[in-house]
């Protein structure tokens, strides 16, 4: 792989995602009788200390990295971006088409920007709340359409193993 991979987190610089002047109670530590625990109640290691977002995240880059083993360039130079939940608009696109809420969105290149897949979160991890172990194949899944749908190709040519689960929706 010669590029890197770039994700989003909810439209946002990951950098400046605490930088209002009121701290959480995860960034104070301690609540406001100094009682509050006072470190993590994991070390950053152990599995159980990784959220929910962390470990989509964790999936989303395993999944963009397996395809940029086999594109090279072309993965590495999309913009990744995970949102908890699609806009107003992305909803009511698919409600005027008459369609499911979407996994995944995706923005073609244009001159100074490039091309972007977005990820919704939520939505996704809806769609597995009943067999959770489907996630990593959901969201790899969801990549893999909309590449499809950018470059205009068979989900089948993009990723041999695309398909071998059968229909999930």
């Amino acid at each position: 792989m010669s590029g890197k991979l770039s994700i989003d987190l909810d439209g946002r610089d990951p950098a400046s995602l605490h930088s209002g002047s009121t701290r959480t109670f995860a960034e104070r530590k301690r609540n406001r009788h100094g009682r509050g625990r006072r470190g993590p109640l994991l070390l950053a290691p152990l599995p159980g200390a990784r959220t929910r977002a962390d470990r989509f995240e964790d999936l989303l880059i395993e999944s963009a990295e397996r395809l940029a083993d086999r594109w090279g360039d072309r993965v590495t130079s999309i913009d990744f971006r995970i949102m908890l939940v699609p806009g107003a608009r992305v909803l009511q696109d698919a409600q005027s088409a008459g369609t499911r809420i979407p996994w995944a969105t995706n923005r073609s290149a244009r001159q100074q920007r490039p091309a972007r897949i977005t990820l919704y979160r939520r939505t996704i991890e809806q769609a597995c709340v009943h067999a959770p172990e489907l996630l990593p194949e959901l969201i790899h899944i969801s990549i893999v359409e909309q590449l499809a749908d950018l470059w205009a190709m068979d989900p089948q040519s993009i990723d041999p193993e695309y398909g071998v689960w059968g229909p999930l929706r």
